[in-house]
């Protein structure tokens, strides 16, 4: 991400924030890759720098732990924020187009209601008309019973009794008036049978438009029975659409609020690793100065060493001398063999029992280097400095061990060294060697006492300038400091 190269705005910080960054922007195209894969390929490069952070304040360490979490966590908090953000959009977009069908659905319910009154209306104005007709052709009926009655009452007589009674007319006034009436009563009676049969004709042809008018009320009611019943489901569609709407914007919000806090996280590491570099520059420049002070003191204590062996070498000398002056032959003979032993003794007289072996045994078991001697640039403060020791891997309360015999020169406190202890080992295969153990956690050995080879002298632990357990192993050849893998 382009922000952890720029967190820093262009300020060269002491601690590994910096450095993971600079790890980071290393990565190239390939950092936008899987996220796992990223955080994989930024432990890793991070475990190559850690052997260097066993001397480094705890504040700049925690700072650090917190800054690669926060940045480790960050590609999967962005990842979730996207994929919350686009189930987000999808949701929002399912509950337009939900809210939008439901929108054209309910149109449609009004319409088929609309629709369903108005052939509603039509059935019963239709039935309506029905019931006149039948209301028409029941009166026509009477009338028409009225007639049969008469018909039937007159039956084969009734058209004589109508030529009797034109024939009874009393003049021809009379007999056209009468005529004219029996004409009118046929024709009226003719009349009623035609209506009737009209009637009858319209009744049947209005019962077909009632019918057809009920079947497509029908047809309109089971369509929006239909509609109705589809704008339901619709409904709850809707409804369904906001509530994961609501769900994915919460879930946005969360996604988001991770991811702020995070980039939060990050800065304020940045921010405290910054902080920490002064205190982390400060611890270094005083383990420098407590390495010059105890460089000065071995240094002391080698050249009294020195001077002491120069002075038995001087009177061995003289005494060889005096021997050779007196005649005395074996005493030159003997005095060389006694000078001999007397000069190895007095060599190892400072420190311990000359020790017989070529070198110096491992400090621990099974000894594992995590950082060797040599000149480097500290990932910490950004020097390019000599790492004056080695240091091995030595898990909390490892035991420690005397690399050869002698005398311990000092068990205590020596600042950025932590608890350490300080061997005068005398001369190992013509070196006159010293060494020391540092960050212990507690002493087994005490200032002034005589060791043998592989005795326990403490305990690995992580005191002074030391963010983790280790031992930090240091050897001085004739008071000078020097490769501890010359003995090893």
């Amino acid at each position: 991400m382009a922000g952890v190269t720029s967190v820093t705005h262009g300020r060269r910080t002491a601690s590994l924030v910096l450095a993971a960054g600079l790890i980071l922007t290393a990565l190239g195209p390939a950092w936008a890759a899987d996220p796992q894969d990223r955080k994989r390929e930024v432990e890793r490069r991070l475990d190559q720098a850690q052997s260097e952070l066993n001397q480094s304040t705890r504040e700049l360490d925690e700072a650090t732990r917190s800054y690669t979490d926060a940045e480790a966590q960050l590609p999967a908090a962005e990842q979730a924020l996207a994929s919350a953000e686009q189930a987000l959009a999808g949701a929002q977009q399912r509950l337009v187009e939900a809210r939008a069908e439901l929108a054209v659905a309910k149109a449609l319910d009004a319409a088929a209601a609309e629709k369903l009154a108005a052939a509603e209306q039509r059935v019963r104005d239709q039935e309506a008309r029905i019931a006149e007709v039948t209301a028409r052709i029941d009166g026509k009926r009477a009338s028409m019973s009225g007639v049969a009655v008469k018909a039937y009452q007159q039956g084969a007589m009734s058209q004589l009794l109508d030529l009797a009674a034109v024939l009874e007319a009393k003049d021809l006034q009379d007999f056209t008036a009468r005529v004219t009436y029996t004409q009118s009563v046929l024709n009226a009676e003719d009349t009623i049978l035609t209506d009737l049969e009209v009637d009858r004709a319209d009744l049947a042809n209005e019962r077909v438009k009632l019918e057809e008018l009920r079947e497509e009320a029908r047809r309109l009611r089971e369509e929006a029975a239909r509609q109705l019943e589809r704008s339901k489901e619709l409904e709850a569609a809707a409804a369904a659409a906001k509530e994961e709407a609501e769900q994915a914007e919460v879930q946005a919000r969360a996604a988001k609020a991770a991811v702020e806090t995070l980039v939060a996280q990050r800065s304020s590491a940045v921010d405290a690793a910054e902080s920490a570099e002064a205190a982390d520059v400060r611890e270094y420049r005083a383990l420098e100065s407590e390495r010059d002070a105890i460089d000065a003191e071995i240094a002391e204590i080698a050249r009294k060493a020195r001077e002491e062996r120069e002075r038995k070498e001087r009177e061995e000398r003289a005494r060889r001398a005096a021997a050779a002056a007196s005649g005395t032959s074996g005493g030159s003979s003997g005095g060389e063999s006694s000078g001999t032993s007397s000069g190895r003794s007095s060599a190892a007289s400072e420190g311990s029992s000359t020790s017989s072996s070529s070198g110096l045994s491992w400090p621990v078991a099974n000894p594992y280097i995590t950082s060797p001697y040599g000149m480097r640039v500290h990932p910490i403060t950004g020097v390019y400095k000599l790492h004056d020791g080695t240091d091995f891997r030595a898990h909390c309360g490892t035991q420690i061990r005397a690399a050869a015999p002698g005398r311990v020169l000092w068990a205590r406190y020596r600042g950025g060294y932590g608890n350490q202890v300080a061997i005068d080992h005398g001369s190992i295969a013509g070196d006159a060697l010293m060494s020391s153990y540092s960050h212990l956690s507690r002493f087994s050995a005490s200032s002034g006492e005589r060791v043998s080879r592989g005795e326990v002298i403490g305990y690995s632990g992580s005191t002074g300038y030391s963010t983790a357990c280790h031992l930090h192993f240091m050897v001085y050849d004739d008071g000078v400091r020097t490769n501890p893998m010359r003995f090893l």
